[in-house]
């Protein structure tokens, strides 16, 4: 703890102690008046790192991509202006699972309740409306008294940790100073997890007996095996048999992708042949941590049958319609691997790989789409860490198979372009010795490039591959692809890093037309891992990579 007695102990003290204690060491965001005192708490933590953003979206993102990789995140801002600037970011990590902590500076108590016009609100001295926003982004929130303020910063830091979802406390100063006791108890965040029914755990393994017993089978699995804390559960499983596998795109890189049987990335119709046939022609399919979206699926284009699904999700089981419950996921993993060890199921039998011949690319043409994303998926270190924007980036990266050990980052559902550059400084902020590699266009880039100035305060050395397309390119692809709206401001991008605090120490900047130069470009990343390294690459307007394209058809197709 940051005090080690009562006196002058404060609510503050109380909080950072406790976010501390889960593991965090980094809080991000944006200095204002109403936070300004209690931002002295953090500065003065011993376990606690200050981290002040370019601004609030960027400081959300950031929180974000660090809470991945940490599991939770802390963000600090201002009542109203800073509050609501970061809420898209808070938007996204509730809609895929991601506990961040927001901390809003509130006006002084005595102002909230004489209803007082004061800067940062809406001037009818009513002071509620942000809190009331919030609730429709966050699992738990507070507004924090002298009175409730202990037991309330426990309950909630405690329900966003079950939840794996955000949470919000506003903070006035004067509450901030307000005198409190320090805990002699951690946190006790078990007991707030549910737990499984043995009878349903029973009746599930009976059941999963029966379904699977003489039928062929493949695995379905995807992001919330992660977000549930069940890797090793799936690991294990997966290596215990030998079914074959695939993704959604939310949960690329959850296996190995360079294994035979490894089925794919499925998309709905728009998925590969291999990939589509492993998923809807398998007799049976087994779902786990699977969530269905438009993003995820070409617009609901899946063709799976209720009657031969057994899925797995954090709570509860199905299996042919019928569920199973209270049941934890891990719980059910290994109920799962049992039942596989005993009953005749087979492998679905998979398709060849789909790989149609491609002329070797002259070197000195210019640069395609398919060319970019098979080259660096080819010289991706097996330790890295890939952050995809939304866009051709992510299309591009997902339908490439990567190393076994790297992670993959992107937004399959909320998708908020500009998301990766910010994400990819808390990422490297949580584990600063892994590769980075940041995906991003020149359309999402134009939103948060300036993070790259806190980058280089803080040491953080990406790779940051820009594609360079003019303009939003996903959107070409999918209406008005010579409309006005769809074109960016074209920037001069080898200036950008020296801008924002760049210098031949701490930067390089590169240059990508071709495949010989990306080639060179791959190898001098390899050379400077102790700079932040920027590739600017360049490929047509019109150039989709082959997902993407399916993608837009698919959705097309279904008007």
């Amino acid at each position: 703890m940051s005090h080690s007695g009562s006196s002058n102990y404060t609510v503050s003290d109380y909080l950072f102690d406790r976010i501390a204690e889960i593991g965090i060491n980094h809080v991000f965001g944006v200095p204002g008046d109403f936070n300004l005192k209690f931002l002295d708490t953090v500065t003065a933590h011993d376990r606690l790192t200050w981290v002040g953003n370019c601004n609030e979206l960027n400081a959300g993102y950031c929180a974000d991509g660090y809470a991945r990789l940490k599991g939770a995140a802390a963000m600090v801002t201002t009542f109203g202006v800073g509050e609501l600037s970061a809420i898209n970011a808070t938007g996204g990590s509730y809609a895929e699972y991601v506990p961040v902590i927001h901390i809003v500076g509130a006006p002084v108590t005595e102002i909230l309740t004489s209803r007082k016009k004061i800067h940062h609100s809406l001037g009818d001295g009513v002071f509620t409306h942000f809190y009331e926003m919030a609730g429709h982004v966050n699992c738990a929130q507070s507004w924090l008294t002298p009175s409730n303020a202990t037991s309330e910063i426990d309950r909630v830091i405690t329900e966003m940790l079950a939840q794996r979802r955000p949470a919000y406390l506003v903070l006035s100063p004067d509450v901030a100073a307000a005198e409190v006791y320090p805990s002699d108890e951690p946190l006790e965040i078990d007991l707030a997890r549910r737990r499984s029914s043995s009878a349903a755990l029973k009746a599930f393994e009976r059941a999963a007996t029966e379904f699977l017993d003489g039928h062929s089978a493949t695995v379905l699995g995807d992001l919330l095996v992660h977000r549930v804390g069940c890797i090793g559960n799936f690991d294990r499983m997966i290596n215990a048999n030998n079914l074959p596998y695939a993704t959604l795109t939310w949960g690329k890189t959850l296996v190995d992708e360079r294994s035979d049987r490894f089925a794919g990335i499925y998309l709905g119709a728009a998925s590969a042949p291999r990939a589509r046939d492993a998923v809807e022609n398998a007799e049976r399919l087994i779902t786990i941590g699977v969530e269905f979206t438009d993003s995820t699926t070409a617009g609901f284009s899946m063709n799976l049958g209720v009657d031969r699904v057994l899925d797995i999700s954090p709570t509860q089981s199905v299996i042919g319609g019928r569920t199973f419950a209270p049941l934890q996921m891990g719980d059910a993993i290994d109920a799962l691997a049992r039942v596989l060890a005993e009953v005749e199921v087979t492998p679905h039998q998979l398709k060849a790989r789909h790989t149609p011949a491609e002329p070797q690319p002259d070197p000195d043409e210019p640069l395609t789409q398919n060319v970019l994303w098979s080259k660096v998926s080819e010289w991706l270190p097996e330790d890295s860490l890939v952050i995809a924007d939304q866009g051709t980036s992510f299309f591009g990266m997902a339908d490439s198979p990567l190393p076994f050990g790297v992670s993959f980052i992107g937004q399959s559902l909320w998708a908020s372009i500009g998301y990766s550059i910010p994400a990819a400084l808390g990422a490297g902020m949580a584990n600063p010795d892994r590769r980075m590699v940041v995906l991003v266009g020149d359309g999402s880039a134009q939103l948060t490039v300036q993070e790259i100035a806190t980058m280089f305060r803080e040491g953080i050395n990406p790779l940051i591959i820009l594609v360079n397309n003019s303009g939003y390119t996903i959107e070409r692809a999918i209406h008005g692809p010579d409309e006005v709206y769809n074109d960016i401001t074209p920037y001069n991008w080898q200036d950008i890093p020296r801008a924002f605090g760049g210098n031949e120490d701490n930067c390089l900047v590169l240059d990508a037309p071709t495949p010989a130069t990306l080639e060179d470009a791959l190898a001098q990343a390899d050379q400077n891992r102790d700079k932040l390294v920027m590739i600017e690459v360049h490929t047509d307007r019109d150039d989709y990579p082959q997902m993407m394209r399916n993608f837009t058809e698919t959705l097309g197709r279904k008007g």
